[in-house]
């Protein structure tokens, strides 16, 4: 009998450390539904609760207890050019309720579905667009500056699939040009979308800009880009902007934008750098078209536009910006634009989401976007909560 003790006690010391670990637990503190979420968990705090080296996080699996299934993972580095800190997890919560995730080691798993995705589109300059299953956006490079399209905007294309539609897109406006045939420009909706937003040099869905005197001071193309992260859950690049006159005083802008699974919001972190020490107005911007309106549901939190697009059978686009909690801004209309403003010294961040919805496809009139848009806010003031148990696998 001591014999077969003996055995059970060698056998469970080979079982992986990350089998028998902790379980991780993300509870809901709100009383609404939380359709899909990436939560960020430090990495640092997994590899302890795990016993695990720096050099295995690449192969954690995540796992919801209560049915077994994989839950959409990736290991990210907050800091631009750092190493990894963070575990992103893709979750979906009822109001109030909690889930245990479980994890383990697997080096044969199988790669997961990539849910956001985006490139550089050399076949046309330098754009540079990305997008997940419900939005889309581009920006645009020196080339195209070179070319006479300048603008530091963010532009939005609408779709209703959710599928990836950048490489189609493109594919087919290409091939429109070569034949001469319109109708296949992405101009046009081919029942999955199009694109009908005019950013030209307005902030489009999310730009920045200096506000003086009630005007907008504001950059050129971006400069310099670099991809941060490539899904399968979390998109993120940096883009820099070379220095202009706002108002009497040079400036520069550094921006990171994150796009997750899941969310019709980008998430951008502007930094200005400048040479005095005073702040300065720093603006949050989307434009105002001919025919739409601004709406601010939440003074100092939140600014929307029900907006009109270019192809007047596109329906209508929506476009909106939320201050991230703690930010202290302000919202206005100005120079033909809602605006979340900002007061910041040279080289202080400031954080807002920007992003858009279209009413052929989940956002039918100005009332939901403003009710999506309300509910982000509450679900930005309220995040999930991150906790350890000590069950077992």
């Amino acid at each position: 009998m001591k014999i077969h003790i003996a055995w059970i006690v060698l056998a469970l010391s080979l079982v992986p450390q990350a089998s028998r670990a902790q379980q991780l637990v993300l509870a809901n503190p709100l009383a609404v539904d939380r359709s899909q979420e990436v939560v960020e968990v430090p990495l640092r705090d997994v590899l302890a609760h795990l016993h695990l080296a720096d050099a295995q996080a690449q192969t954690i699996v995540a796992e919801d207890t209560s049915t077994g299934q994989r839950i959409p993972s990736q290991i990210y580095a907050a800091p631009p050019g750092d190493k990894p800190d963070t575990l992103l997890l893709l979750v979906r919560l009822r109001a109030r309720a909690s889930i245990d995730i479980a994890f383990r080691l697997d080096p044969n798993a199988l790669a997961q579905q990539n849910l956001v995705f985006g490139r550089e589109a050399p076949e046309r300059k330098d754009d540079f667009a990305w997008e997940n299953e419900l939005v889309a956006y581009r920006v645009y490079g020196p080339a195209l500056q070179a070319a006479g399209e300048i603008t530091s905007g963010i532009d939005v294309w609408s779709k209703r699939t959710p599928n990836f539609v950048i490489d189609s897109f493109y594919k087919r406006d290409l091939e429109g040009t070569r034949t001469h045939n319109p109708a296949l420009s992405y101009h046009k909706d081919n029942g999955q979308g199009l694109d009908s937003y005019y950013v030209g040099p307005t902030r489009g869905c999310g730009g920045t800009a200096v506000l003086a005197n009630s005007q907008l001071y504001v950059s050129k193309n971006y400069t310099r880009l670099r991809t941060l992260a490539d899904g399968p859950i979390r998109f993120a690049f940096q883009v820099s902007y070379a220095p202009w006159d706002a108002d009497g005083t040079t400036v520069s802008e550094t921006k990171r934008i994150i796009l997750d699974a899941g969310t019709h919001l980008n998430r951008i972190e502007s930094t200005y750098s400048f040479a005095h020490s005073a702040a300065l107005q720093i603006s949050a911007g989307i434009a105002i078209h001919d025919g739409a309106r601004a709406e601010f549901p939440v003074d100092g939190s939140i600014a929307a536009v029900w907006d009109t697009p270019q192809d007047s059978s596109a329906g209508r686009i929506a476009t909106g910006l939320i201050a991230a909690p703690g930010q202290h801004a302000q919202t206005q209309e100005a120079a033909g634009h809602a605006l979340l403003v900002f007061r910041r010294r040279s080289g202080q961040t400031f954080i807002y989401y920007a992003g858009s919805g279209w009413s052929k496809a989940d956002m039918p009139d100005a009332q939901a976007w403003d009710s999506y848009l309300k509910l982000q806010l509450n679900l930005l003031q309220h995040p999930i909560r991150i906790s350890w148990n000590t069950r077992q696998k």
